[in-house]
Order: structure tokens, then sequence, then C-alpha cells
């Protein structure tokens, strides 16, 4: 499999840190300042924090509280102060009812699901709820699928057909949000990729943006997605215009696997 220059993992190494575990309480310790990593978020949040402490109450199960949990623990100090407990309530709730909907997406281990699957966001992009819309169009498509792979073949060749979005230089900027990319019909490759990992995450497939910032052999760089198959327990690559071959194959890989000595 492609060997990514980076991945762009929207919280960090949070994948190793267990973000799904109950913290235990001291008697007279509030449940939110139980954890001091939850606690220093909600510090960081200033005036907003009363915003993520409702969307924490708001959470009606274990599950759903941990994942609340992680998104506040690891969210940037942008989004800590400006995000309100209504848009955060709602990405949970998409997140979890993608997840309940198909046996092949509750193999997914937790860590993942919460890593690559429930981030409103995937790089810098505009803050926006994607989540509603892409489930709406592409949960359809994928309903009677069989395994999560199949899923992800469904929709990496139905996107562009249903977004309407196509490559081009002359795009307003490179990391467009995906109403961005669909009002103007055009996007950078980057753009296209959070097209593409946004629709797989709405349908609860794990994905994520990888990519190069310069070839060596050319000038010019590349982003493309990678998901995550339960039935391999690995990560495997697609992009916005899928090869026909299937997965794991494209035109980058020769490009990909030139390097420079010493670099």
């Amino acid at each position: 499999m492609l060997r990514c220059v980076f991945s762009s993992l929207v919280f960090g190494l949070c994948l190793v840190l267990g973000a799904n575990a109950q913290m235990p309480m001291s008697a007279g310790v509030p449940e939110v300042a139980a954890d001091q990593t939850l606690a220093d978020a909600l510090v960081v949040a200033g005036e907003n924090a009363s915003e993520l402490e409702k969307a924490l109450q708001k959470m009606d199960s274990p599950a759903k509280r941990g994942s609340m949990e992680f998104l506040i623990r690891y969210m940037p100090k942008r989004d800590l102060t400006t995000l309100d407990a209504e848009f955060l309530i709602h990405q949970v709730k998409e997140a979890f009812a993608a997840r309940e909907a198909h046996p092949w997406v509750a193999e997914v281990p937790v860590e993942i699901f919460h890593n690559d699957v429930l981030p409103y966001v995937v790089l810098n992009e505009t803050r926006e709820d994607w989540r509603t819309g892409f489930r709406q169009r592409f949960a359809p498509m994928v309903k009677d699928s069989t395994s999560l792979h199949e899923a992800v073949m469904i929709v990496n060749k139905a996107i562009k057909d249903e977004v309407k979005v196509d490559y081009s230089t002359k795009r307003e900027k490179p990391d467009q949000s995906p109403s961005e990319s669909m009002e103007s019909g055009l996007a950078s490759c980057t753009g296209l990729s959070i097209l593409l990992c946004d629709a797989l995450r709405s349908v609860g497939i794990p994905s994520r943006v990888a990519g190069t910032p310069s070839w060596t052999q050319k000038q010019g760089n590349h982003n493309w997605v990678e998901f995550y198959d339960p039935a391999t327990g690995s990560w495997h690559f697609t992009d916005y215009y899928p090869d026909s071959n299937g997965v794991d194959r494209g035109w980058l890989i020769a490009d990909a696997a030139y390097a420079r000595k010493g670099e």
C-alpha cells in the first residue's frame, strides 16, 4: 500500500489516548472537572464553556458522552470558543446514527470512530453541518451494502455526479468546505478530498485526507483520501476521481514512488 508523506488527522495523535474511557470521580468534584484534559479545554473555552457543558449534559448514553468528551478535549481553541451546544450535539447524534445503521460500521474500533468519523472538520476549512445533507444523499446508496469496502466504492463512484464539483485551479481557495465547493462547482485536490472524506464519514466510514506537499520529480502537490476497513484491519487509499481498477491504485503511485537521496 502507498505510504503517504503526511496524514491529516484533524485531532492529532488522539488515536492512542483512549478518549472513550470514563474517568473516576471524587466525591464533590463535578463530572466535567474529573478529567484534567477536559477541564483544561473548558478553561480555554472561556465564556463559551457553558455551551460545551450543555452539550455534555445532553448526551443520553455513556458512549455518546465519551464521544462528546473526545471532541471537546481535542478541538482547536478557535472551536472551543465559538461552537455552540446545538451544533456539537447534532454532530454526535448524526455520527452515531451512521454508526448504528450498518453492521460493517459497528465493526469499526471506537478509537478510530472517534478520530476519523466523529470529527466535524477535516483540515482548516469553514465549520459547517455537512453531515446531515451528505447522510441524506449517500446513506440510501449504501443501505444494501454488505461490506464497508463495497460502500466506499459506491460513494466514491457516485460523488462527482452527486455534488457536481470538478477540479480547477480557479477555485476560490484550496481548503474549501463542502458547501463552498458545491456553490462554485470548482475545487482543488484538497477541496475534492474534503468532499469525499466527508461523504464517507457521513455514512460511518472512517476516512482522512493524506497527501504530499511537493512531488520530487515535478512541481505541484496532491491530496487524496484514506479509509479504514475493519475487514482488513488497515488503511487504504482512493481519490475523488477513483481508479477504474479499485482502491490502492492510481496515477499517484508512480509519482509517490520517487525520492531524492538525502531527502
